[in-house]
C-alpha cells in the first residue's frame, strides 16, 4: 500500500507517511489544522484543493500568504472551485461569486453531486484537501438547511473512505471544532481511517498550538509505542507546519 508523506519528518519517520484513506482535520480556527493539509500538499506532486467558497483566483491569493516565503509550490496544485453551487441557494447576489449569468447558477448541480463526479475523474494515487467539512455540515438540517441530508453527508463520508481506499487516495477535511454538537462529531469521526485534533492551549505565559491524533490508522500504533502523548506545533513562513516539542507518558 502507497504512503502519502506530510512533510513533518516526525510522522512520516515512523512508517512512510499515511496510508491512503480520510482524515478529519478537526481544529480550533487558526490552530493548523488547514496548515497541516496544506504542507502535505507543498510536499506531493499530485495535489488537489477542493474550495467551497473561494473562486480559484481567490484562493490562489489566499495560498500565496500562508507560507509567504515558499510560493513556487502553490502553482502547481490543481483547484477544484464549488463556490457558485455553495451560494446559488443564499442571499448573496450572483455578481458577488461569478460574472456568469444568474440562470446558470440557479441550474446548477448540487454540492455532494458535484464532489461525486469530481472524486469519480480524480486521477489515482491524488492527495486531496476539501475546504471545508464546516461549510458541508451548515448546508444539512441540523443548521435548519435542506439542501443535504445528515444520512447523505454521512454516506457520503463513508462511501467516500471505501473510493480512498480502492484508489489510493489520501483525503483531508477540515471540520471546526465546536460547531457540531459531540454526537454528530462522533458520527462523522466514526466514518474516517483517522482524525487528527488541533487546538489552542492558553497558559499564563503564553498561548500554544498543540495537536493530537485520536485515530490514524496504521501509524498510531507505532506513535504509542514512543508514548507521544501531544505535539506542540508552530508554523514557519517557508516550511509550513512544523513540529517543535514532544510531549511524552513517562
Amino acid at each position: 500500500m502507497s504512503r502519502f508523506r506530510t512533510g513533518i519528518p516526525v510522522l512520516d519517520n515512523v512508517s512512510g507517511g499515511l496510508p491512503p484513506g480520510i482524515v478529519i482535520l478537526s481544529e480550533d480556527v487558526g490552530a493548523g489544522g488547514k496548515e497541516f493539509a496544506l504542507t502535505s500538499m507543498m510536499n506531493y506532486p499530485k495535489a488537489h484543493y477542493v474550495t467551497l467558497t473561494e473562486t480559484p483566483d481567490e484562493l490562489l491569493r489566499y495560498l500565496e500568504l500562508y507560507f509567504p516565503k515558499n510560493r513556487e509550490w502553490v502553482d502547481k496544485i490543481k483547484i477544484f472551485s464549488l463556490s457558485k453551487e455553495f451560494f446559488a441557494k443564499t442571499i448573496i447576489p450572483f455578481t458577488w461569486i461569478s460574472e456568469e449569468a444568474s440562470l446558470s447558477l440557479m441550474k446548477s448541480e448540487s454540492i455532494l453531486e458535484k464532489l461525486v463526479e469530481f472524486f469519480n475523474e480524480t486521477e489515482d494515487g491524488s492527495l486531496i484537501f476539501v475546504d471545508s467539512l464546516t461549510d458541508l455540515v451548515r448546508k444539512t438540517e441540523v443548521f435548519g438547511r435542506r439542501e443535504i441530508e445528515w444520512e447523505d453527508l454521512i454516506d457520503f463520508l463513508i462511501g467516500l473512505r471505501k473510493l480512498a481506499m480502492n484508489r489510493n487516495l489520501l483525503v483531508y477535511l477540515s471540520l471546526t471544532r465546536g460547531v457540531l454538537d459531540e454526537r454528530r462529531a462522533e458520527e462523522i469521526y466514526y466514518t474516517a481511517n483517522g482524525v487528527l485534533v488541533f487546538e489552542w492551549i492558553i497558559e499564563r505565559e503564553r498561548v500554544r498550538r498543540m495537536m493530537h491524533i485520536r485515530k490514524l490508522l496504521g501509524i498510531l500504533p507505532f506513535l504509542e509505542k514512543q508514548k507521544i502523548q501531544r505535539y506542540e506545533i508552530s508554523i514557519d513562513p517557508e516550511q509550513g507546519l512544523v513540529v517543535s516539542k514532544l510531549e511524552r507518558i513517562i
